[in-house]
């Protein structure tokens, strides 16, 4: 990876990051995994910034969006999870996606 695209990929991890601070304002302890594009350094100039919350989050799905929703200011794009859902996820081998992410 050049210099300039590794300074353009700690960039994106700052706002991933600077998401995740916001976030945890209001959800003290969640955890935020970037994956996706961003995280296995092949993103382009499209790419959003794939991130997963995992925490103590509302229930019904358009709740949960708005949420998540409101902590963005940038190219983040959040998807969030109970605990109880991450770990059933997890159980049945199905976070196959965070392979590679980075823990915020």
């Amino acid at each position: 990876m050049s210099r300039a695209r590794a300074r353009e990929r700690e960039a994106l991890i700052r706002e991933a990051s600077a998401y995740a601070e916001r976030l945890r304002r209001e959800l003290p302890g969640a955890q935020v995994f970037l994956y996706g594009s961003v995280a296995r350094g092949d993103w382009n100039l499209h790419s959003d910034i794939d991130l997963l919350v995992v925490g103590d989050l509302p229930a019904e799905p358009l709740a949960r969006s708005a949420l998540l929703y409101r902590f963005v200011q940038g190219h983040e794009e959040p998807k969030g999870l109970t605990h109880d859902e991450f770990g059933k996820l997890k159980h049945q081998g199905k976070l196959w996606y965070l392979a590679g992410a980075l823990e915020l």
